[in-house]
Formats: C-alpha cells, structure tokens, sequence
C-alpha cells in the first residue's frame, strides 16, 4: 500500500503539470483580443456551409473576403464580410476590461447576436460563445449563435461559426483565410 502511495503523489504532479502546461497553449481574453489586433487587414478565402448530419464535402462551397480594421484609437477590431453589397455584415470586438472579450455581430437578416470569449486549451483558437441578442428570439430566428477562429500563422486564419434556427444548430460555416498583400 505505501508503494502504491509513492507511485500516486508523483503520477498526479505529473498529471497537473500536464493540465498547466496544456492550458498555456490557450489565449486569455486579453491575449485573443491583441492576437485580433494583428487581423488589420483584407483576406480572402473559402468558405463551406455544412448542414447539420451533412459532411464538409457535401457542403456549399463559395469565395469570401473579410476586411478587419481597429478603430476606437485601438479598443476595438471591426470585420466586415461582404462589403459594399446588400448583404454587407460588421462584427465588432471589443473588451470589457483584461478578463472579458466581446464579439458582436450586426448581421444581414437585421439581429445582433453577442458573445464572450471562452478560454479553451485548444492552441490558437479564439472562442467565442452566445450570451444574448437583440432584435431576436434565440429559440426561433435564424442567427450566428457560436464562432471561433484558428491562428494558423500571421497570415493564415480558419474560422467555424454556428448557424442556428428555430432554437438549435441547423448549419456550420468553415472559412480558409489568407491575407491579401
């Protein structure tokens, strides 16, 4: 039993390190918000809508581009999709203090869902999930519910972003981004 004893206390530092150091992969919401000041820029690419039960490969394929600006003297990042066009989109970041990172988007179909940052240990990823939405019924419109972005490189980016109808998950998109030079 005492052996059994020594062999624990060591397999669970070791277990703990494991965590803290998986953790450190991950942004916090400060770091995700000055990663995102890093986007200044236009960049293009594709992008897959999936439906839910569907693979990526039977999704509807199309080419996007996405321009992302800080304004507000550097507090806030501004994406626009589809620009100069009526369905032209702008989400908004911005923090509320080091602990919290906001993502607003003011979407085509005339709502405005909001989520917070979420920490995850999954490198690279900025999450995002729903809290709340104006000028919609979370349990029956169609809006943009959860979405993140994978850092690949200072000039490569994906993202997935979940589409959401009559109160659940009814598509996913997945773009590929390059920066235009």
């Amino acid at each position: 039993m005492k052996n059994l004893r020594l062999l624990t206390i060591p397999l669970a530092a070791l277990m703990l390190s494991s965590v803290a150091i998986a953790a450190d992969e991950g942004f916090t919401a400060d770091q995700a918000f000055k990663t995102m000041l890093t986007l200044d820029g236009t960049w293009t690419g594709d992008a897959v809508v999936v439906p839910v039960g569907q693979s990526r490969a039977d999704g509807t394929a199309s080419s996007t581009t996405v321009t992302y600006k800080t304004i507000g003297n550097g507090t806030s990042v501004m994406a626009t999709f589809a620009a100069g066009t009526a369905s032209e989109m702008v989400s908004m970041y911005h923090q509320d203090g080091e602990d919290t990172l906001i993502h607003t988007h003011y979407c085509a179909v005339g709502n405005q869902p909001s989520m917070t940052f979420a920490a995850t240990v999954e490198k690279g990823v900025i999450d995002f999930q729903f809290t709340k939405g104006t000028n919609m019924d979370v349990n029956a419109d169609y809006h943009v519910h959860n979405s993140w972005l994978k850092i690949i490189d200072e000039d490569h980016f994906e993202s997935r972003s979940e589409r959401w109808g009559g109160g659940k998950l009814m598509s996913y998109r997945y773009t590929t981004m390059t920066r235009v030079k």
